[in-house]
């Protein structure tokens, strides 16, 4: 059963009971996609009014392929769904800037696009601030680093 938003119509006319009816309005739709946009609707009819302009000013940019590499593949999928501007990429190619050994003796890698990237296995690897490394998809979800001159590879995923 489809509701109507009606409520938001009136929202700014009384605003403490209007916002209180809206959102029990949503609340009692029992389709889950009707809910969400029925919120959606009221949260953006109210940052219109509010700022005085459109939202589609003042949306973020959306994330690009990098920034996405490495995210939960469910996420990363979601938010690709929602921005079809986006593109699945393999491999991404940075400068490690910090390196730390944690008392399992794993690392923890920082790289210079603001990635962080945590050591999975236990195979020894040498690595160091400045080392340019690729970061590549794996089987099963998993993500492997080694150093661009080639090398070991070592399973990570990513921390942040």
């Amino acid at each position: 059963m489809k509701k109507s938003p009606l409520p938001l119509l009136f929202l700014f006319a009384q605003p403490a009971l209007a916002v209180d009816d809206a959102l029990s309005q949503c609340r009692q739709i029992s389709e889950t996609l009707e809910r969400v946009a029925c919120y959606d609707s009221f949260v953006d009819a109210r940052h219109t009014t509010e700022s005085g302009n459109s939202t589609e000013s003042s949306k973020p940019s959306a994330p690009d392929a990098q920034s996405l590499f490495g995210t939960p593949d469910a996420e990363a999928k979601r938010i690709v769904s929602a921005s079809l501007e986006i593109e699945q990429i393999e491999q991404i190619e940075a400068t490690i800037t910090d390196v730390r050994k944690s008392r399992t003796r794993k690392l923890t890698v920082t790289l210079d696009n603001g990635q962080v990237w945590r050591q999975l296995d236990s195979q020894p690897m040498r690595l160091e601030s400045g080392e340019a490394v690729v970061v590549r998809k794996a089987s099963l979800g998993s993500y492997q680093m080694e150093k661009k001159s080639g090398g070991r590879r070592i399973r990570v995923k990513r921390a942040n």
